[in-house]
């Protein structure tokens, strides 16, 4: 055999296991061989407003922003802080997020308002908060601020806080990979409280929302 197609069929025989094996990978990133439930890692950037007042008096945020797939989570666990706009896969919008107590409390603590927190996804999926389990968080105040986060700057009053929550979320368009699943959302990040101007809000938090198929829809409230 000239060697000129023995070069060609090695190549060939070398080429079908890369391709085999891009095919799964790609076939395992998007979804169709997931094991319910099936979970996700967003890292969400929100900004909000003073919006109003409950009728107890407890002031209202709205909030909102978009969630990107982190680009890397590292070999030991860590989730890479990176941002990368062609990663972007949800949008948070009109999250009504109501805080007790005051502003100086060791723990204050807040509420997503029932059904008012919506993540929306392209494929047209849209997980809404409660599913009959609230959407609540603490934001530890006595932690201190955190100083290394790069929003951190006390001469414009902006101090970085720990907040942590969870809560539960329902699919409500019927469409999309997650169509009719529930489960819940947990956050971990920061919120960044402005001493100088109180009606504003940012911040950052990665969530990991974990989704499986109920067994009777009709159950989840």
């Amino acid at each position: 055999m000239p060697n000129n197609i023995k070069k060609i069929l090695l190549g060939i025989l070398v080429l079908v296991p890369v391709v085999f094996v891009s095919a799964v990978r790609a076939d395992d990133d998007i979804g169709r061989k997931a094991v319910e439930p099936i979970t996700l890692i967003l890292n969400f950037q929100v900004t909000g407003q003073f919006s109003g007042m409950t009728g107890t008096n407890t002031p209202i945020y709205t909030v909102g922003g978009p969630g990107y797939a982190p680009p890397v989570i590292y070999p030991d666990g860590r989730v890479s802080d990176k941002i990368d706009q062609g990663r972007k896969v949800a949008e948070l919008a009109n999250a009504q997020i109501t805080f007790t107590g005051q502003p100086t409390d060791p723990i204050l603590r807040f509420t997503c308002l029932p059904g008012s927190c919506t993540l929306t996804f392209p494929d047209g999926s849209v997980l809404q908060s409660n599913a009959g389990v609230a959407l609540e968080g603490r934001a530890i105040n006595f932690w201190g601020p955190v100083t290394k986060s790069p929003s951190y700057d006390p001469a414009k009053g902006i101090m970085p806080i720990r907040i942590l929550g969870c809560g539960g979320l329902k699919e409500v368009a019927g469409k999309g990979r997650f169509a009719g699943m529930v489960g819940s959302i947990c956050f971990n990040g920061i919120l960044n409280f402005n001493e100088l101007n109180p009606t504003s809000l940012t911040g950052s938090s990665k969530c990991t929302i974990t989704l499986h198929t109920p067994v009777n829809p009709q159950a989840i409230p």
